[in-house]
Order: C-alpha cells, then sequence, then structure tokens
C-alpha cells in the first residue's frame, strides 16, 4: 500500500490517504478505504443477482411460446387448408370428368346388340370400340397429370433485420454472432448462385438458323400445310402441291372445286384429310384417290380446322360460338363426341388454329373485341386444360407440336416466332423477316416456314 501525505477527500475527512478508490481512482484515507470495499462487496452481490436471474430467464425461455412462432404455425395452418381445399377441388373435377366418361361408355355398351345377322363391319366396329374402352380404362388406371412445383418466395415471411442488431456490438459473444452472421451471408451467396446457375440452366438452347430452302407460291387465303413421315403437303388456292424431304415437289394437284381451308393427317387412315367450310375429305399420299367422308355440317356451322391424333379426328367450327368434334376414324370416320363453346371459349371468341401432338390438343383462341390471341394446351383423353398462355396483340397466330413436348407459334400479325416450353412459358422469341402465317415441325430439326409468297426450310438446334 503506497502512502501519501495528502487528505481524504470524500466529505472533507482530515484523515491522512492512503490509497486509491477502486471506483472512483480518488485518494481515501484506511476509514473511507474499508467503507468503499463493503460498498463493492454489496454492488457485487447485487451482480451476481442479476446474473443468476438472466441466466435462469435464458434457461426457461420458451422460443416456442413467442409471437413469431405462434403466427408462423397460424400461417402454416391457413396455408395447408387453402391447399388442401385446391386438392379437393382437383378431385372433385377428376371424378366428375371420369364419371362422366364412364356414363357415356356404359349407355354405349348397353345400345350395342348380339345379332347374329350382323354385318362384319359392324362386328369389327363393336369389337374396336370395346378395345378402346378396355384401353381408356386403363389410362383412366394409370393417368398422371402435369404437377408444377408449389413455388414459394423467400420474402413471403419476412424477419426484421434489427432482431439480429439488438446489442449485438455490445456482447461478449460478439465473435461468435459475427461468424454466424458470416456464414449465413456466405449461404445466402451460395443460394443464390445456384438460383442465377439454375435460371441459366433453364434458358432456352433453342436456335432458328436463317432459311435455306425456298419455294415460291401464290397467295392463298389459308396458307395450310401439313406433313406425314415422309412428305409435306402445301394449298395454293385449288392447287396442291407434295414435297419431299429433299425439298423437292414430286407432285401437283388441282381440285377446283375445293376450298382447302386446312389439312391434316391420319396415321390411321394412312391418308390426309382436306378440310372445306362445307365438305371433308380425305386423300391418299400420292394425291391419286379423293373420297368424300360421310361428315355432314352440324347446325349449318362452317367447317374451319382440323388435326389427327393416333385414333381420332377433331374439328373445330368457323366464327363465333365455335364448338369441336371428335370423330373416330377407325374402322370408319364415325362421330364420338362434342365440345360445347361454353366449355372451350368465351363470348367473343374464335378457334383460329388447333394441332395435335397425339397427347395434347393445341388450340390457337382470339378474342375479337381486344385483338389478343393465347395458346391453350388441353388434353385429349379429357379435354382439361394443361395451361393457358397469352401471345399477343393481333389474330394471325399458328402453332404446331414440337419435339413431342414443347410448342411453336408463328405470329403474323407482328413478325414473331415464338417457342414455347412443355411447362407453358415462351422461352425464345424470334422476329420473322416477313409475315409468317403457317408453321409445321418437319422432324430432324427441320421446321417448315409458310408466308404469302413462299416455303421456307429451316434448320433448327
Amino acid at each position: 500500500m503506497e502512502l501519501s501525505n495528502e487528505l481524504c477527500i470524500p466529505n472533507r475527512c482530515l484523515i491522512e490517504s492512503t490509497n486509491k478508490c477502486n471506483c472512483s481512482q480518488e485518494k481515501i484515507s484506511i476509514y473511507h478505504l474499508k467503507e468503499d470495499s463493503d460498498q463493492c462487496k454489496d454492488e457485487s452481490l447485487c451482480i451476481k443477482n442479476d446474473i443468476d436471474q438472466v441466466s435462469d430467464r435464458l434457461n426457461k425461455f420458451q422460443i416456442n411460446e413467442t409471437k413469431f412462432v405462434k403466427n408462423l404455425e397460424e400461417w402454416r395452418n391457413q396455408a395447408h387448408e387453402i391447399i388442401n381445399k385446391y386438392c379437393k377441388l382437383k378431385y372433385d373435377q377428376y371424378i366428375e370428368i371420369i364419371k362422366e366418361e364412364i356414363n357415356q361408355s356404359e349407355e354405349f355398351v348397353y345400345s350395342l346388340t348380339c345379332d347374329c345377322d350382323a354385318s362384319k363391319d359392324y362386328i369389327d366396329w363393336v369389337k374396336y370400340r370395346i378395345q378402346s374402352i378396355n384401353q381408356q380404362l386403363d389410362q383412366f388406371k394409370e393417368f398422371n397429370s402435369k404437377y408444377s412445383p408449389l413455388k414459394i418466395d423467400n420474402s413471403i415471411i419476412d424477419i426484421p433485420d434489427g432482431i439480429s442488431h439488438i446489442e449485438k456490438n455490445l456482447s461478449p459473444l460478439k465473435d461468435l454472432f459475427s461468424s454466424s452472421s458470416t456464414n449465413c451471408q456466405t449461404s445466402y451467396i451460395l443460394s443464390s448462385s445456384n438460383i442465377i446457375k439454375n435460371q441459366s440452366e433453364n434458358e432456352s438452347r433453342f436456335y432458328l438458323k436463317s432459311a435455306k430452302q425456298s419455294i415460291k407460291f401464290q397467295y392463298d387465303n389459308w396458307y395450310s400445310l401439313s406433313i406425314n413421315e415422309t412428305y409435306l403437303l402445301l394449298s395454293e388456292k385449288s392447287n396442291l402441291y407434295l414435297i419431299d424431304k429433299s425439298f423437292k415437289i414430286v407432285k401437283k394437284k388441282s381440285f377446283f372445286q375445293i376450298g382447302i381451308k386446312d389439312i391434316c393427317w391420319s396415321k390411321i387412315l394412312s391418308r390426309f384429310i382436306l378440310i372445306s367450310p362445307i365438305n371433308i375429305y380425305t386423300l391418299d399420299q400420292k394425291l391419286t384417290s379423293l373420297e368424300l367422308s360421310s361428315i355432314n355440317l352440324i347446325n349449318n356451322y362452317r367447317w374451319e380446322h382440323g388435326t389427327c391424333s393416333d385414333r381420332s379426328l377433331f374439328i373445330s367450327t368457323f366464327g363465333e360460338y365455335p364448338f369441336i368434334i371428335e370423330y373416330y376414324t377407325l374402322p370408319y370416320i364415325q362421330l364420338n363426341r362434342r365440345w360445347q363453346t361454353s366449355f372451350i371459349c368465351q363470348h367473343n371468341q374464335i378457334i383460329n388454329d388447333i394441332k395435335s401432338n397425339y397427347l395434347y390438343l393445341g388450340l390457337i383462341i382470339h378474342n375479337d373485341i381486344i385483338n389478343k390471341s393465347r395458346l391453350e394446351l388441353r388434353s385429349i383423353e379429357y379435354f382439361q386444360s394443361i395451361y393457358s398462355i397469352y401471345l399477343g396483340q393481333g389474330w394471325s397466330y399458328r402453332c404446331s407440336p414440337y419435339n413431342n413436348s414443347d410448342w411453336i407459334v408463328v405470329d403474323g400479325y407482328n413478325n414473331r416466332f415464338l417457342k414455347i416450353s412443355n411447362s407453358g412459358i415462351i422461352d425464345k422469341t424470334i422476329f420473322y423477316p416477313t409475315k409468317p402465317f403457317n408453321i409445321v415441325d418437319w422432324g430432324q430439326d427441320k421446321i417448315a416456314i409458310r408466308t404469302s409468297e413462299h416455303l421456307y426450310i429451316h434448320d433448327c438446334q
């Protein structure tokens, strides 16, 4: 202990000071030093009590009883309720569709007769329909729809940044908190880079190369195109042109009495189907045998577009309040189902194109009032909507399936080529140098595009 000749300062004490106070660092006497020591002991006891209390509170703190956790649990329950209601809605829709299909099949089966004098055609037809019903039941059993992932943005629930900054810099655990924060930032950066990488991977790698070949044709009103495994068939007013894979015209046929609005290929019939406003014709791929089908107009509606799946022919009608009719094509063309306007589109909407990729129907639907068009994808089996995508202004859109799962669209109104992914997203938009009016995928990475005066062949990859 250091001795001093100075006087004790507290309370004007006249006793000689001997040391410094631990708290104030002032010089005090022995008497006051003892008093100061007792005071420090009392304060230490108080601090110990505070430490014990906060330690006890930390040990007993119930995170699950916080307001955030309770609100989060309530939000989770509400989200589950919404999902359950949505699943119930889809379940009821599915059951209704299946029941309707089964009821139609039952009515058909009840109408069948086992007449011993039945013709061979009738017996073959009954066998085919029974086989179709069995296949339909198998498909009902194995049917698996497309389920889009439920995307949740991280910003739906916000945790304020202020929580992580409460007295953080004054805490003896500063280094630990800083380390944790750094790890979180690193994790976020890695997560963000993965998102960017995934977005990059999802970008379309599709490229439409410049046309390498072209054939000049006259102006046509409908620019109809169709393909099979060997040929492309093109209409030019009342003429038909058969074009082979080497892009040579192998045959030309004139049908002056027919205004051909659309063409499609039936694999089962091994014939092209020609759709005129009033009649439906079938034509062999050599363009030698033209036959008038038994399909008649319904309620004086004019025919507009058509497409074939592996077993059916689908035809749409012209103008407002359109409907689509499905005809079975084996053993002969016969009516199967009809979808009314209210099931397909709304008031002031028309069907500008219909195409098939054997699993789905692609419909171009145009709204005359607002002059906008969309592509709608529907299941062939149940006709339920898979997706609907807005294409843009204008009415001059035509579509084609591409590589079995994607779709390609030409826009003659805005001079565009669009590629649409199997999830219903426009992943490529290309400006086309002249107005494109029709398009088909010719396989082997070749696309045929019809303009007002030319047919162009493009390589793509």
